[in-house]
């Protein structure tokens, strides 16, 4: 199958951009979800680290930076408020001591579990154009467009021995 790419000869459309459609997409989903959290007190973000720490809980710092796609530093305000809210609590690591494990509180789960119809209502206002089937391939298809730069990492670091 043909793939389609932008010639370099071609006249630039912001509006066809693909990157700028999942830009302004991801936009829309975050303000309706962030309006769905702030009766909780919640940012989308501090929601996400929470989710994987209800799902994994007890997990060094800089894993959550991984999982969660945030920098360092940003996650680190994230577990401090999270910290400050009785949410989540933070120790070092005793198999190394310059890292942070951070495990969700009792508080920090139920306050998660209560997020989670809110959740899914900005999720259904976000999505509620696309079909079940269309969402799914809109999901898999931002996987595979996440897993190509990680599989070409992983290429060149076989071939470079």
């Amino acid at each position: 199958m043909p793939r389609s790419r932008q010639s370099e000869d071609q006249p630039y459309h912001l509006e066809s951009s693909i990157g700028f459609l999942v830009y302004k997409a991801h936009q829309r989903a975050a303000a309706e979800l962030r309006r769905a959290l702030e009766p909780m007190g919640l940012t989308p973000p501090q929601f996400g680290v929470l989710a994987l720490l209800y799902r994994h809980d007890r997990q060094r710092q800089a894993t959550l930076c991984e999982r969660g796609a945030i920098d360092p530093n940003t996650m680190v305000g994230i577990v401090d408020r999270l910290e400050a809210a009785s949410l989540v609590a933070r120790r070092r690591d005793p198999q190394d001591r310059r890292a942070y494990l951070v495990r969700i509180t009792p508080k920090g789960r139920r306050t998660f579990e209560n997020c989670i119809p809110l959740r899914n209502q900005a999720a259904n206002r976000s999505w509620a154009m696309l079909s079940p089937v269309e969402q799914n391939q809109l999901r898999d298809l931002l996987r595979k467009v996440l897993r190509l730069p990680e599989q070409r990492a992983r290429e060149q670091d076989r071939a470079n021995g």
